[in-house]
């Protein structure tokens, strides 16, 4: 990650609210309950403007109107919903954001009628219509994006409630944010004459010009439109980096299924059995690494520290890992018997490894919020994970308490420190417990009842309009 970059990322981390944006703005996921209120406020505006056009001649309070407004929502939170959602790759086990768009359709499958429009599917649900995209070429990936967008726009123009994008396109009433958009990347932290060369090479290239145009308008503010960011440190950048208004601006995060609370011993006990099943050293520390983007997920680090640790701690990756050659030539012939390679595993085998491993170790160089991390914690496993510059979870947990947080994702000298600290006694356990109860605060039934919220919303709005129409 560039030095530029990071200084953006570290001037919007601490920056206030724009003015007129929300007050008193924590950067915490909004409830259900502050989201309702929160647009209460501005729907009972419209609801106003609807009783003046009509000329009632009978005036009705404001307690009357609340209740009219509360009414009127009740009827949308009790009407299933066509919804299409965007996705060019439906397909749970690809990524964290992947994931995301996955669980949360399943979660509401059961309220509402989705609609799933992706190129590549790896899902089947009874309850779910699946519409494929055709998928003429994978490269040029810009080309296929600007494709997939103009393909769905068109297919979803009519009959659906809800349009929900996962993707950078136009179309979309729930626009849900899970990367940097690279229009930050490339302008963020730079002065005027660094931006002008920035726009030259945008402007010369037909990739970089796709994308900024699709994020322009992806990104556009327009009435019944939401911006839905999976951490807060996201939700900021998007109201300070690409203006998004801050009240359509929401943060729903990656949610999990929390496992079984277990004392010590019984988690000892089900550790060695799931070291069995997924053929770990008995009695070595196996420390897991998981990810797809080797350089992002800093797989290099991970590896410079395990050279530090004692020599018979283990390091067990898991995930495409990608590309092999830039962590590969840190594989001596002696480190190479201390790593243990799984690749891209189901997700019930990675919850058999979350189990069977000791630590979880994060050290991205860039990640919106880190979904590994979550699940890890999820399943009582420790972690270290990057600061919240690099890693957005990070900006909710709390160092040493719930979490151990490195400063830099390139020093291994921190990180294996930071392992040796994790793997006492005391602070192991008290990291198990503390960030499995942080876990449970971000189960997905909470997260799909907010998306759902915002559902309702969009429905309600739309109810509104055709009565003024």
């Amino acid at each position: 990650m560039n030095a530029s970059f990071v200084k953006a990322i570290s001037e919007m981390l601490g920056k206030s609210p724009k003015k007129g944006g929300q007050k008193n703005d924590k950067g915490s996921p909004l409830s259900a309950d502050e989201l309702l209120m929160r647009r209460q406020s501005l729907s009972a505006v419209d609801e106003l403007e609807v009783q003046q056009s009509s000329k009632l001649k009978n005036r009705e309070t404001k307690e009357d109107s609340k209740s009219r407004f509360s009414s009127a929502l009740s009827k949308q939170l009790n009407k299933r919903l066509k919804i299409a959602v965007l996705h060019r790759n439906f397909d749970p086990t690809a990524g964290g954001a992947e994931h995301y768009a996955v669980a949360m359709v399943e979660s509401l499958a059961h309220i509402h009628d989705f609609h799933i429009f992706s190129q590549h599917f790896n899902h089947d649900w009874p309850e779910l219509t699946y519409h494929q995209v055709p998928q003429f070429f994978v490269r040029p990936r810009w080309l296929n994006q600007l494709i997939f967008a103009a393909y769905c726009a068109k297919a979803t123009k009519r009959g659906f409630d809800v349009i929900h994008s996962h993707e950078n396109t136009w179309s979309g009433d729930v626009q849900t944010v899970h990367v940097m958009p690279i229009t930050h990347n490339l302008f963020a932290g730079k002065g005027r004459l660094q931006k002008l060369v920035q726009w030259i090479k945008v402007i010369l290239s037909p990739r970089l010009l796709t994308y900024v145009a699709l994020e322009k308008l992806r990104f556009k503010n327009q009435p019944g439109r939401w911006f839905v960011a999976v951490s807060s440190n996201l939700k900021r950048l998007l109201e300070y980096s690409m203006g998004c208004a801050s009240s359509a601006l929401i943060t729903i995060a990656p949610g999990v299924n929390v496992g079984e609370e277990l004392n010590h011993g019984e988690r000892a006990v089900k550790r060695m059995h799931a070291k069995e099943q997924m053929g770990l050293p008995e009695s070595r520390p196996c420390v897991l690494w998981v990810g797809h983007d080797a350089q992002k997920k800093g797989l290099d680090t991970a590896l410079k520290a395990l050279t530090l640790l004692p020599a018979d701690y283990v390091l067990v990756i898991a995930g495409a890992a990608k590309p092999r050659e830039f962590w590969a030539q840190h594989l001596t012939e002696k480190m190479s018997a201390r790593v243990i390679e799984k690749g891209v595993i189901n997700a019930e085998n990675l919850q058999t490894l979350y189990c069977a491993c000791d630590l979880l170790i994060h050290p991205t160089r860039e990640d919106t919020f880190g979904m590994v991390v979550l699940e890890a914690m999820a399943n009582a496993l420790p972690v270290i994970v990057s600061g919240p510059q690099y890693c957005g979870i990070s900006s909710e947990l709390i160092d040493g308490q719930n979490a151990l947080i490195l400063s830099d994702p390139d020093d291994a000298t921190e990180l294996a420190g930071k392992v040796v600290l994790a793997m006492q006694g005391h602070m192991r356990e008290s990291l198990s417990k503390q960030g499995q109860a942080w876990a449970k605060t971000q189960d997905w039934g909470k997260m799909a009842e907010l998306q759902n919220t915002v559902y309702t919303h969009i429905a309600y709005d739309l109810s509104i309009k055709k009565s003024n129409s």
